[in-house]
């Protein structure tokens, strides 16, 4: 297994042979994703996501704005790559709500330590409600990012939901080793084939997260996109009491229908880089003060849609956010290789472990998707078979949200949050079902 701190050396020993490749084939990698054309791509700059296996660079370098960040912008990003927490503030106080309260709400970020041997700590935005809630009828909502990103990239829903259930705490985390949490030497010497020890190194912090904040199965509803939905499938089989709802968005490594298709369509050089383990967030630490350059070719097509998504002023902070998390030291990236193939196809499908699954489930997923939604549709009629012939009283529901790809949350974010506000409204009227069950049995 290739030890990722010796990344450097490896990657600049197959520059050369990259450069030639390029030339030849004329395909690039993205560094976390890949990009293609669509009914959704009409619009400047910006572009639905599509799986990570290459593409043909030919189209983008007749496009001026491939790389639209200037060289000097790029230059300064660099001399501030350092100060994580500083770009992650400014960020967050695009909120009303941050850093200073408003009438109905407070922002504020929380670092809780999760390892005390290690001092390792799980970064957090939570915005607390201002109203005089009793606490056994405070609710939670927790957002988990995906592969790459950061608690940041989840701000148009936060917005939303305050303004929507102003009765609510919202929690949104940066995983470990992800964003601004601690980033501690990753587990390398696990071999590949010993995953579980991966999803654990994962699961212990953000099962030890949850108990100290004081979260549980009975206040507590989970919204989690791509990895973060798979881990936070892990977290629930070893631990059903941490929460009762699980909001998967666009989940990656449940199932694929065409995995050998998938794989194939791969460059050779693109699969062995990616069965050595090496981060595909390297490169963008290998190209220095260009680095956020490189990064603006993926945050400009992700970002932009004609300022729709976020405005001019959102799009500049989220692109230097960006690039501040993927030049960050790596850490929780390299859990990749050991869940996903090329292409983002499972390894060991969660699907094959579905039925271990003890809270009720919505599972979302985009119309133009590249994850497989017949995972989250088989997942579904297993989950309901199960809950019937034993009698639980567990749900599963599966969506397809239109004009969206993998993140929903981003692409089509109010149709998103309208099902997100459903689904809280569901959640209270279960729990207060419940209590009101709980009252009667008392008496």
């Amino acid at each position: 297994m290739s030890n990722p701190k010796h990344i450097g050396e490896i990657l600049k020993s197959k520059a050369a042979q990259l450069l030639n490749l390029y030339a030849a084939k004329r395909r690039l990698t993205s560094t976390y994703e890949s990009f293609t054309s669509s009914q959704l791509n009409s619009r400047a700059g910006y572009q639905i996501s599509t799986p990570p296996v290459g593409l043909d660079i030919s189209g983008l370098l007749k496009k001026k704005l491939m790389f639209p960040l200037s060289v000097r912008d790029s230059i300064d990003h660099f001399k501030k790559r350092h100060q994580l927490d500083l770009i992650q503030d400014a960020l967050l106080s695009t909120l009303p709500f941050y850093p200073n309260a408003t009438q109905t709400h407070l922002g504020e970020v929380v670092r809780t330590v999760v390892d005390e041997k290690t001092g390792c700590y799980i970064n957090e935005f939570h915005v607390v409600p201002q109203m005089e809630i009793p606490e056994s009828g405070r609710k939670h909502v927790v957002f988990i990012h995906g592969y790459g990103a950061g608690l940041g990239f989840f701000i148009k829903n936060i917005e939303e939901i305050t303004k929507r259930k102003p009765n609510w705490d919202i929690h949104a985390i940066d995983l470990p080793g992800y964003g601004c949490s601690s980033r501690p030497d990753f587990p390398y010497q696990v071999d590949f084939s010993n995953y579980k020890k991966i999803e654990n190194w994962f699961a212990e912090k953000l099962e030890r997260w949850f108990d100290v904040r004081g979260l549980n199965q009975l206040d507590t509803v989970v919204i989690a996109h791509s990895m973060g939905a798979y881990l936070s499938c892990v977290v629930n089989i070893r631990r059903p009491d941490l929460f009762n709802k699980l909001l998967l968005v666009s989940p990656a490594g449940i199932y694929h229908s065409a995995k050998d298709t998938v794989v194939s369509t791969a460059p050779d050089w693109f699969q062995k880089l990616w069965n050595q383990n090496i981060s595909p967030f390297s490169l963008v630490r290998l190209a220095g003060p260009l680095g956020s350059k490189l990064v603006s070719g993926w945050s400009n097509r992700r970002f932009s849609k004609d300022n729709s998504l976020l405005g001019p002023q959102e799009q500049k902070l989220m692109h230097q956010y960006t690039y501040a998390i993927f030049n960050a030291k790596g850490s929780g990236e390299y859990m990749l290789n050991y869940f996903l193939a090329p292409g983002g196809v499972p390894r060991h499908p969660m699907l094959q472990r579905i039925r271990k699954l003890r809270c009720d489930t919505v599972w979302m997923y985009g119309s133009h998707d590249w994850m497989d939604k017949a995972g989250g549709f088989k997942a579904c009629q297993k989950l309901k078979t199960l809950h019937h012939l034993n009698g639980e009283p567990l749900s599963a529901t599966c969506h397809v949200i239109e004009h969206s790809g993998h993140h929903i949350y981003l692409d089509n974010f109010k149709e998103f949050n309208n099902l997100v506000i459903r689904e809280l409204e569901a959640f209270e009227k279960s729990a207060l079902q419940l209590s009101s069950l709980r009252q009667n049995a008392i008496s």
